[in-house]
């Protein structure tokens, strides 16, 4: 934890320069800034998540694929081909973002024009050491839904996949590290879309978990920065006839 103080009523234009920007905890930093979040690094970190899992049948990591709508639509049809030399083999999984919408989770609204979170940050300037005061507005926090497919050719297999990701929901939600930033990842729902038509052909076992990712965006372009006061000087005449 930070530390660093100076005396109580110490005056700012007696301090060497080094040894006030030696008091930063930002020191080494290129900017004390949280970096932007945008819907991209949200979605990546669901891909990163679950393409990390520890998802191993017979030796060989279960893929994962991000999908757009059309994408899906493909790879549906194209089920009955996915173990020739040309298309992914089974098992594997599929993931799609199919909406999101504002949080509605009790949260601060964003008052137009107001701006949160001051951060303060030692620098030296040549009318002597000086603060300088960054403004971060408040994050826009979005709840972000997913489709996450689990498909298989064989039950045995179907079942091992689904176990390891409940035991990583164990604690009824999971977590995206975007950059140090922690955001919730839900299971809403789960549900068994095998399809059992057509008996004659080779069945794929099909689980889908709809997922929420409570998270938030942030603009770096919001950001402000403004330089403080480093010294006041005040001249008082006073007439003494």
């Amino acid at each position: 934890m930070y530390d660093k103080r100076f005396p109580p009523g110490k005056i700012l234009n007696t301090i060497d320069a080094m040894d006030w920007l030696d008091k930063s905890p930002f020191t080494g930093q290129t900017t004390i800034y949280p970096r932007s979040i945008s819907f991209e690094d949200i979605d990546r970190a669901v891909f990163d998540w679950f393409n990390g899992r520890d998802l191993v049948i017979d030796g060989t990591t279960v893929p994962a694929f991000f999908l757009s709508p059309e994408k899906w639509a493909e790879f549906k049809k194209q089920w009955e081909y996915m173990d020739d030399n040309h298309k992914v083999a089974f098992p594997y999984i599929t993931i799609r973002r199919v909406g999101f919408s504002l949080a509605q989770q009790p949260i601060k609204g964003r008052i137009p024009g107001k701006k949160f979170s001051i951060f303060k940050m030692p620098v030296s300037t040549p009318s002597g050491p000086t603060m300088m005061h960054y403004k971060v507005p408040q994050p826009i926090k979005v709840d972000l839904d997913y489709e996450v497919r689990v498909l298989t050719l064989y039950i045995s297999d179907n079942n091992v996949i689904n176990e390891t990701i409940l035991r990583h929901f164990a604690s009824l939600q999971a977590y995206l590290d975007i950059d140090k930033h922690y955001m919730p990842m839900l299971i809403e729902s789960i549900s068994d879309e095998t399809e059992t038509d057509n008996v004659e052909d080779e069945r794929v076992q099909h689980n889908l978990y709809s997922i929420q990712v409570r998270g938030y965006i942030i603009d770096e372009d919001e950001f402000e920065e403004k330089l403080g006061v480093s010294d006041i000087i005040v001249n008082v005449d006073e007439d003494t006839n």
